[in-house]
């Protein structure tokens, strides 16, 4: 069977002055994701997170002007501290219209995290999304440098 190109894919790669476990710890929790994972001047709002292989969640980025911008998904793997993956969509639908994954290489008391985003077809809101993302990856993954650094505040 051929595979098919992805409709958007993007890969980053960042070492972090901080252990893996405090690193992978930042994304457990919506407390912990609320202080980085929206690239300033957006903030998260967590409307829901189970974190757990199958469980769901429902997040939005909320604008300096109070819009929102709503995504929710299903944690596909978690094998901590070393691997993410969940599936997510952006309404109207459908859903799994991208798939996420995050390792978490433990260095010594550093750690490499490395995404990996798949878009798995295009639609006017996934298009949205993917003009900033390379741009907004890149805010959060330093805005998650400087939390764990500082040691989670």
């Amino acid at each position: 069977m051929k595979e098919t190109k992805p409709a958007f894919e993007l890969e980053l790669t960042r070492e972090i002055a901080a252990p893996r476990d405090r690193v992978f710890a930042a994304w457990t929790s919506a407390e912990a994701m609320s202080k980085w994972f929206a690239p300033r001047p957006y903030q998260l709002v967590v409307k829901s997170l189970d974190f757990r292989p199958g469980g769901r969640f429902s997040m939005s980025m909320r604008a300096p002007d109070g819009s929102e911008f709503p995504f929710t998904g299903t944690y596909r793997e978690i094998v901590s501290p070393m691997r993410l993956s969940w599936t997510g969509e952006f309404p109207p639908g459908p859903p799994e219209q991208q798939t996420t994954e995050v390792t978490f290489e433990d260095l010594g008391g550093r750690t490499r995290v490395h995404v990996r985003q798949v878009f798995h077809f295009m639609t006017p809101e996934i298009e949205m999304a993917t003009k900033g993302a390379n741009q907004g990856w890149n805010m959060t993954l330093d805005q998650l440098t400087e939390e764990v650094a500082a040691g989670g505040r």
